[in-house]
């Protein structure tokens, strides 16, 4: 993330991946000297560093030097540039990161916070955010009040400060480059249930690989048992596998007792409970997919065990194989 700080006001930006400076309304950041012209500069990331490029009538000065319309200057930290006369026109470069998908504080000094695939806001028990990025490369926000996709400019609340989404989706259109790592292979899946005859009981645990994570009895398990169990009986009625599972969100909380909005409380638990308990370096799976009011388990493997019978052994891709050959078979 690059950041340029104003020589007069010390107020710090960060660089968006096209940032265009001047007196237009639809600038980035607006420019106040009357030098300054309506689009009178832009910086861009081109991959592999920050350029800048001067579109005035009145020029733009880098480090003292009067710059040319036709040229493109790489950034360096300490450049100082001037868009204008006015003390307030002139910034400082602190900083030229690559872009990247941050949360920027708003009204207060906290450090700008780079996000990860998956992030628990603040870090710990305490935590009363989960931010993070869906297999679709959508970000995705869940607070005990619910969930929604998260859009560059929308404001998140934690710790009682506010703070801006700030996306990079400008860089590349892969996952890997949005995130700022490099890609991986992720381990298959596989959620197993463990459910007491009376229903009472719902253990949880998950492995990836050769590990296996036990995540104990949580009154937010049945929840989510229950959504496997939807997603598994439509498996078994009808083939189109992208309609299997959803139901609506009220729909479920009636199912299961409970009123809207405790079952968004038992979904940010969910996902909590599992980003706490995976090591660091293991990715935290799509537990539960939304879509306008409605959600359903997420594409991962599933076993239910009731008592020592095998109720359900879902695997997603191997249905979706299953009935590729089918239709070739027909065909």
């Amino acid at each position: 993330m690059a950041i340029l700080k104003n020589r007069a006001t010390q107020r710090k930006i960060h660089l968006r991946t096209l940032h265009v400076f001047g007196r237009g309304r639809s600038s980035d950041t607006l420019l106040e000297s009357p030098d300054a012209s309506q689009l009178h500069a832009s910086i861009r990331w081109t991959g592999t560093a920050w350029e800048l490029h001067d579109h005035s009538r009145n020029g733009t000065l880098l480090d003292g030097a009067r710059l040319t319309h036709s040229g493109a200057f790489s950034l360096r930290v300490g450049n100082v540039i001037s868009f204008g006369g006015e003390a307030s026109s002139t910034w400082v470069v602190e900083d030229i990161a690559a872009p990247s998908n941050l949360l920027w504080p708003l009204g207060h000094d906290s450090a700008p916070v780079p996000l990860e695939r998956s992030n628990l806001l603040p870090q710990g028990e305490h935590a009363e955010v989960s931010i993070h990025c869906a297999e679709q490369g959508r970000w995705m926000c869940t607070t005990p009040q619910g969930s929604w996709v998260l859009e560059d400019g929308d404001e998140i609340r934690f710790s009682n400060q506010t703070w801006c989404f700030i996306a990079a989706q400008e860089v590349t259109s892969t996952m890997e480059a949005m995130v700022g790592a490099a890609p991986c292979i992720r381990p298959r899946t596989i959620l197993h249930f463990n459910v007491s005859l009376d229903e009472e009981h719902v253990r949880l645990q998950v492995q990836e690989a050769d590990r296996q994570f036990d995540l104990g009895e949580r009154t937010h398990h049945y929840a989510l048992l229950t959504l496997a169990r939807l997603r598994w009986a439509d498996a078994q009625r009808h083939r189109d596998s992208q309609a299997h599972g959803w139901v609506e969100l009220e729909r479920l909380a009636k199912m299961l007792g409970v009123e809207p909005g405790h079952l968004n409380i038992q979904i940010f638990r969910m996902r909590k409970q599992l980003a706490l308990a995976l090591p660091g370096d293991t990715h935290v799976p799509e537990l539960i997919e939304r879509r306008r009011g409605s959600l359903r388990f997420g594409s991962l493997c599933f076993r239910i065990l009731r008592g020592t019978q095998l109720e359900a052994d879902f695997d997603p891709l191997a249905l979706v194989s299953q009935i590729h050959a089918e239709e070739s078979l027909v065909a």
